[in-house]
């Protein structure tokens, strides 16, 4: 018995041995395995980390180029002789140094009051060793002190049958009240109320000045809808503004004597409230914010007339470097844009789908460089104010969002671009 129970102990013991061989092997089998997905983990945590902070350097760089907008505004009105300033440290962190810049590139008017000017935001690493990103606004600034400046708002309000008659009367209360705002505000401005349709049938774009420029409240303040549901012209309820704003352009709207007429104008500001989506859908005639180059012509032909719609964002662009008022008799004279946009793709069921970022992106490349819009704004190469800098003066909320949010926009103009 005694020769049986050790036999049986040296085959235990030989089991054991054999078991810790077993899971000695595996341990080193897995070893090359475990360090292979850590390596991985830290590379993607790396190139993560590389990510953001290079979106963050990014945003320096778009940052001190306002900035650099801003310092210029504010040495013109101090100095009539400014002609810009040469790199100038912002700020510097431990690793790195921010820099703004002015560049003088010559007058926009015979008078030699405004200036074409580009506002450059630079990031390098310490010292100016390497520059790592840079970016820049073109525009104009114009001097101001001692003469009379008369800004001229021009509040464009969206009337697509998407836009339910709470949502209009959410936008007209919103309008009304950021007019009797700058009225209060700004003593020498005047506003005007343009409301956009395109009829359903014949693909007609339309545009009514509901209200001609004016400094009444009263007659600011008392209009109604022109389009859409609700409306008389009930069929009009697309809402292709590239086009309505194409045939104001062509109908030289801004000329004297005309609807929109800009005589004594010295800064020209666009309000836009609207539920569009930004670019048209397949199915369907033209709502739209963005006017793409595959359109069927057929849209822009409405009731036996061309209106010939410049692509993309060009309708924008000529109005905000001036091409347009230029063409009606105003050289000099540039605009900017301040937008509401709440497209929210099936009654705010869906507010996250593609097709609402998509709208807001574009709705950003509309809006001019200012505000607090800092998310994904769509290319505009073209954008006399720089493609894709931020922030935008754009507020995607609610159509109710003013009018604490818009007239904080507005106050931003009133302050920083007019001037008073």
């Amino acid at each position: 018995m005694k020769f049986l129970y050790t036999n049986q102990s040296e085959k235990c013991t030989q089991s054991k041995k054999n078991e810790k061989g077993f899971v000695m092997i595996t341990i080193i089998t897995f070893i090359p395995i475990v360090f292979m997905f850590s390596a991985l983990t830290i590379v993607a945590a790396t190139q993560a980390y590389r990510t953001t902070l290079n979106q963050e350097l990014i945003r320096e760089a778009q940052l001190a180029s306002v900035s650099a907008m801003d310092f210029a505004k504010e040495q013109y009105e101090i100095d009539l002789n400014y002609l810009g300033t040469a790199e100038t440290t912002l700020y510097t962190t431990d690793l790195h140094e921010i820099t703004y810049e002015v560049i003088h590139k010559g007058f926009s008017n015979t008078a030699n009051t405004q200036q074409d000017i580009a506002g450059v935001g630079r990031v390098y690493t310490k010292n100016k060793a390497k520059l790592l990103y840079s970016r820049e606004i073109q525009g104009k600034i114009t001097y101001t002190s001692g003469s009379n400046t008369s800004v001229r708002f021009i509040f464009i309000v969206d009337n697509s049958g998407s836009m339910s008659e709470s949502e209009w009367l959410q936008s007209k209360s919103t309008v009304d009240a950021s007019i009797n705002y700058i009225i209060d505000n700004a003593p020498t401005a005047e506003v005007a109320v343009l409301q956009y349709g395109t009829n359903n049938f014949n693909q007609e774009h339309k545009y009514d000045v509901t209200v001609s420029f004016t400094r009444d409240k009263t007659t600011a303040t008392n209009w109604d809808r022109r389009y859409g549901p609700g409306s008389s012209s009930t069929s009009d309820f697309q809402d292709h503004l590239p086009g309505s704003l194409a045939r104001m352009r062509l109908g030289s709207v801004y000329g004297p004597g005309d609807a929109l007429d800009l005589s004594g104008a010295t800064d020209i500001q666009f309000v836009l409230f609207t539920d569009a989506r930004g670019s048209a859908s397949s199915g369907g005639c033209c709502s739209s914010l963005k006017k793409l180059s595959g359109e069927p012509t057929s849209w822009n032909t409405g009731a036996g007339a061309t209106y010939p719609v410049l692509d993309n964002y060009g309708e924008y662009n000529q109005l905000k470097d001036g091409t347009v008022f230029a063409g009606d008799g105003y050289p000099g004279l540039t605009a900017q844009w301040t937008v509401l946009s709440v497209y929210d793709d099936d009654n705010n069921i869906n507010t996250t789908s593609s097709a609402v970022s998509a709208t807001r992106a574009i709705s950003a490349a509309i809006a001019s460089v200012g505000g607090n819009w800092n998310s994904s704004v769509d290319a505009n190469t073209d954008d006399p104010e720089g493609n894709n800098i931020l922030p935008r003066k754009l507020i995607a909320t609610t159509l109710a969002a003013g009018p604490n949010e818009i007239i904080s926009l507005l106050q931003e103009i009133l302050d920083a671009e007019i001037n008073i």
